[in-house]
């Protein structure tokens, strides 16, 4: 709540279509016109009167033309007549029920009705049925997903009035820490946590990203830091928060008048979380150098920040069993990956091997996150525990 209480709106812009999945809509869409615009047949087959097979069987009639989707009919349907009609065409003046195909049998213009009854309005898609012209169809601050892009189409929006995407800084700290593609010597480390960091953002269409490294050098860090503030609207960065001798970023930050929020908080992994933010609303992520401690920190701390930014609801974690036992060993809340599995039908999630927060590989085997709350010592087979989907 203390980093949500921070959230801010970085403005709207306008965007094509065409490059708005994933993006969030940040006005309301309203019905150009009535949906469907006219009363549509839902069904191949023929547009009658009803009355005409009131009390009858066996009902011949006389086709009067055809309608294929996307003409019109030049001909009412008066009794004694039909009209065949393909799915998605416009039913005719006069007829109120359409006879699918498979009901009739058809002999030049004369069509033999198999039906033994036919209802008023059926296979019929009226008018107006689905949406009202200025009927809202899409609230503001919501994503645009596949289903919202087609709604956004159907009402002629070729331009999307969405959420500016804020710009991103991220800093990698430590004298180990070396970048992709340079010499690693024994003792030191490719730098993977900004390309986390990377991957992370990127999913939530956030691609105005800047990253960079710092050693653990008080005036170095203080210089790449205060530069990328003036630029950026979030700063992340990993490494240098905890209690070691070099662990210079809440100083630094503090110096550069970054407000803190709060520093440390009792989950594991990923303790020493410090956060702040500047006199104008920018937000600063301090996070653990290690690498599951940065992604555990982007589901539970900075995916949340984002979407109340965006004006979206938070995600709720799923609710499912857990298979096996597993001891707390702090008395905190835990976050530990686990992989979704399906035993006896029921899906659940069952912890993958993850040696420590350092394990590089234990994110890759895991589906997800799942909590184990400080209160919870022990998890025994069928427990409900809370999972994050990465």
């Amino acid at each position: 709540q203390s980093i949500i209480a921070q959230a801010r709106n970085f403005g709207i812009e306008t965007v094509p279509l065409a490059n708005a999945l994933g993006r969030v809509l940040a006005q309301p869409v309203v019905a150009d016109r009535d949906y469907p615009p006219f009363d549509r047949a839902t069904m191949d087959g023929y547009a009658v009167q009803s009355a005409d097979f009131q009390g009858y069987t066996d009902v011949v009639l006389h086709v009067l033309e055809r309608i294929h989707a996307g003409d019109t009919g030049t001909r009412p349907v008066t009794a004694g007549t039909c009209t065949k009609i393909m799915t998605g065409a416009p039913v005719p003046p006069g007829a109120d029920a359409v006879v699918r195909v498979e009901d009739t049998q058809a002999e030049g213009d004369q069509v033999q009705f198999l039906a033994a009854t036919v209802r008023s309005g059926q296979n019929i898609a009226r008018r107006g049925e689905d949406a009202r012209e200025n009927d809202t169809l899409l609230t503001g601050s919501r994503l645009i997903t596949p289903q919202t892009a087609a709604v956004l189409a159907v009402t002629g929006r070729a331009d999307v009035t969405a959420a500016r995407l804020p710009t991103v800084a991220i800093v990698s700290t430590g004298n180990e820490v070396v970048s992709l593609g340079n010499p690693v010597l024994p003792h030191q480390i490719r730098d993977s946590n900004a390309w986390a960091l990377r991957g992370f953002f990127a999913a939530h269409q956030i691609t105005d990203i800047t990253a960079t490294l710092a050693a653990d050098d008080r005036i170095a860090l203080r210089e790449t830091v205060a530069s990328l503030l003036s630029q950026k609207d979030i700063v992340v960065l990993s490494g240098g928060v905890s209690k070691g001798d070099a662990d210079y970023v809440p100083e630094v930050l503090q110096s550069l008048g970054v407000r803190q929020v709060f520093h440390r908080v009792r989950i594991k992994p990923g303790g020493p979380l410090w956060f702040g933010a500047t006199a104008g609303g920018k937000a600063v992520f301090g996070l653990p150098g290690n690498p599951v401690s940065v992604q555990v920190a982007c589901k539970v701390f900075i995916e949340p920040y984002l979407r109340a930014c965006f004006g979206l609801p938070p995600l709720e974690p799923l609710l499912l069993p857990f298979w096996a036992e597993r001891t707390k060993k702090t008395p905190f809340d835990e976050y530990f990956p686990v992989e979704r599995t399906i035993q006896n039908g029921q899906t659940g999630v069952q912890a993958v091997r993850y040696n420590s927060s350092g394990d590089i590989a234990a994110t890759v085997r895991s589906s997800g996150i799942a909590l184990q709350p400080a209160a919870t010592e022990k998890l025994s087979p069928g427990d409900v525990v809370a999972f994050l989907l990465w």
